[in-house]
């Protein structure tokens, strides 16, 4: 599947948060986030 690149505005916190999470899972912060989006559409 082709990925799009893109740009995010996010509370600097949060991002941190974010980052030290996915640095834990060892898993990459756009994978991280593509499947919280699949998830969330997937329960619409």
């Amino acid at each position: 599947m082709a990925k799009k690149k893109t740009s995010l505005v996010i509370e600097e916190s949060l991002w941190q948060d974010v980052k030290i999470h996915c640095i834990k899972q060892k898993k990459e912060i756009s994978e991280y986030l593509e499947d919280l989006i699949k998830r969330d559409l997937h329960k619409k």
